[in-house]
């Protein structure tokens, strides 16, 4: 008889974040709420169906997922529209696309199922799958989102090389890292480095983002200024309050009681999908959990980090707490394969495609 078992560990936290991200979008930006109360439904009911379905047949299909979201991704000049200087976004109805981040769940199956083959052309194929979308998504411009899939992409290569070769391939980034800077970064995303490191030498201009953003966190102190009473947030002090910098809104209305308990669920489910990677005796099993692992995990550093001043803006929103449906369902995908993997490992039945 068929029965659908979840992961508590993975459960439980994802479930009061979304609740914690749904509660200050409510009380940052009402006029959001709803829009995102609906992608969080979706979210939690792609979640139970997904997590229904042996992992395998994620690996056999996500390819096919993968090349559809590549093509939409590539198609964005043609069927997107430009927002703050990038074309990111298709619009649905009243609704908004990310094609990019949908992408990013099937380019870790894509590579998980690649990384099983034996032949020679593994490794070319393990480049191209991740190297293509990166500088697609990189071009639009979208630098926090093409680190992104690069981290998960490094997941499955780093795999590939010995010792020797990882130091090599680290002094040639380090060698390479000026021209890098020079020559291929845009002038703002240069500038959000610079910024980075001293943002009071333009307080009312380039650095007036992460300013704001650490008085917010600041001002909260233990107990947070409450729901609705954040100056910062309620006065529009703070940009982007309601998706890159919405760690902060949380640290002003909920203090850091609030922030401290957000980065304790993050904790317990990263550490979570840390143990399922260890307990899986698939290998592209363990490869997704240990993929997924370092992208969420990469998300939530920077985009704490980039709240507290340190780490430079890179525009990466935080997982199931920013504002953003496309974000929302793609993290429920994710978490959906690795619930699913987790109840494979203790036994459980599935549907299955035969």
């Amino acid at each position: 008889m068929f029965k659908l078992q979840f992961d508590s560990l993975i459960t439980i936290p994802s479930t009061l974040l979304i609740v914690l991200g749904l509660t200050i979008l409510r009380s940052i930006v009402p006029d959001l709420f709803t829009s995102q109360l609906i992608f969080a439904i979706f979210a939690v009911l792609i979640f139970i169906f997904a997590s229904s379905i042996d992992s395998e047949v994620f690996f056999s299909l996500g390819s096919l997922g993968y090349f559809f979201f590549l093509i939409l991704t590539m198609s964005l000049p043609v069927l997107g529209f430009l927002s703050r200087g990038a074309t990111r976004w298709i619009q649905l109805g009243s609704f908004t696309l990310q094609p990019s981040e949908l992408l990013k769940p099937f380019l870790l199956l894509a590579l998980a199922h690649v990384a099983t083959f034996h032949s020679t052309r593994q490794n070319l194929l393990l480049m191209l799958l991740g190297v293509i979308p990166i500088l697609i998504v990189f071009i639009q411009p979208d630098l926090g989102t093409s680190l992104v899939l690069f981290v998960g992409w490094c997941g499955f290569v780093l795999t590939r090389f010995r010792l020797k070769s990882l130091i090599s391939l680290f002094l040639i980034f380090m060698i390479s890292a000026f021209p890098i800077y020079q020559f291929i970064l845009k002038d703002y995303q240069r500038q959000r480095i610079t910024t980075f490191i001293n943002p009071y030498t333009d307080p009312l201009g380039r650095g007036y983002h992460i300013i704001q953003s650490m008085i917010a966190v600041g001002s909260g102190q233990l107990f947070g200024r409450g729901l609705g009473h954040g100056t910062q947030t309620q006065l529009r002090f703070l940009p982007e309050h309601h998706t890159d910098f919405i760690f902060s809104s949380i640290s002003e209305e909920l203090g850091f009681v609030g922030s401290s308990i957000t980065i304790l669920l993050y904790f317990v489910l990263l550490f979570r999908i840390y143990r399922i990677s260890q307990e899986t005796t698939d290998t592209k099993s363990a490869l997704f959990c240990l993929s997924a692992l370092g992208m969420l995990g990469f998300q939530i550093f920077v985009n704490i980090g980039m709240n507290i001043g340190l780490s430079p803006i890179t525009g990466i929103t935080l997982p199931m707490l920013s504002y953003g449906g496309s974000s929302l369902l793609s993290t429920s995908i994710i978490l959906a394969v690795i619930n699913s993997i987790s109840a494979k490992i203790h036994g459980q039945k599935y549907w299955s495609i035969r």
